[in-house]
């Protein structure tokens, strides 16, 4: 079973459980569609149908923590419907751990999911409540002054400052993309991956040496493909 089958196949269990009646169905417009682009509608509705339903209630996401997180490895992750809640609710640390721990290991399409994900996670709105004190400005209820300092003083609660700590993780995560690139053989699969590790030595132990060097190998031989590897604009997680 490919991972876009399978990923339906979960977001649709997902929506039957945490909100029937907001998912999406094979009908109207759709039952008029190929069925591969059926399957890719389907996803997109329900993968955004997800996301909103998780932002109401994000109890839901510490609920069913091991599913969504599990998600990451089948979805693209072209968008962040999936990597925001998961951080807001959890905190950066757990769900990029997720990522490092996915991304060295299973088959290479879900490896390459998952290094994309990590893209999103410095990104998320990594603190519960914040959502709700911008509501509260917009609507004139908070004054902007008291909502930065509400703000502040979320973030540094102990277990705020704890979950969202990612510094370390990172250089995990470069080693991990970069070894699935290079053992895996797949061109389109390697170029999703390639953005997600930079290619400076400096960013590396001495023991990874040799697995630096054949990535720099590969990516010299298809420099219009790996390009961004050569130019040192590669890596999240990195100010580029």
């Amino acid at each position: 079973m490919t991972a876009d089958v399978l990923l339906l196949q979960r977001l649709e269990a997902l929506m039957d459980h945490l909100a029937p009646e907001e998912r999406v169905r094979l009908g109207g417009p759709l039952l008029g569609l190929e069925p591969a682009r059926q399957r890719y509608e389907l996803v997109e509705c329900n993968r955004l149908a997800l996301g909103r339903v998780l932002r109401r209630d994000l109890r839901l996401v510490h609920r069913h923590q091991a599913e969504l997180l599990d998600l990451l490895s089948l979805d693209s992750n072209m968008t962040n419907q999936l990597v925001f809640p998961l951080v807001t609710a959890l905190g950066r640390r757990p769900v990029l751990q997720y990522i490092v721990d996915a991304v060295g290991q299973g088959e290479w399409p879900q490896r390459a999911n998952a290094s994309a994900a990590a893209y999103w996670v410095p990104k998320g709105p990594g603190i519960p409540g914040r959502e709700e004190l911008f509501t509260a400005v917009r609507d004139g209820v908070m004054s902007a002054a008291d909502a930065r300092a509400r703000l502040r003083r979320l973030r540094a609660q102990p277990e705020q400052t704890g979950n969202d700590s990612v510094a370390d993780l990172w250089p995990e995560l470069w080693l991990a993309s970069m070894r699935a690139f290079v053992d895996c053989d797949d061109d389109g699969l390697r170029l999703r991956l390639h953005r997600a590790f930079p290619l400076a030595a400096a960013h590396y132990p001495p023991e990874a040496a040799p697995l630096r060097e054949e990535a720099e190998r590969i990516a010299l031989a298809q420099p219009e493909r790996f390009g961004r590897l050569l130019w040192g604009s590669t890596g999240y997680g990195l100010a580029i």
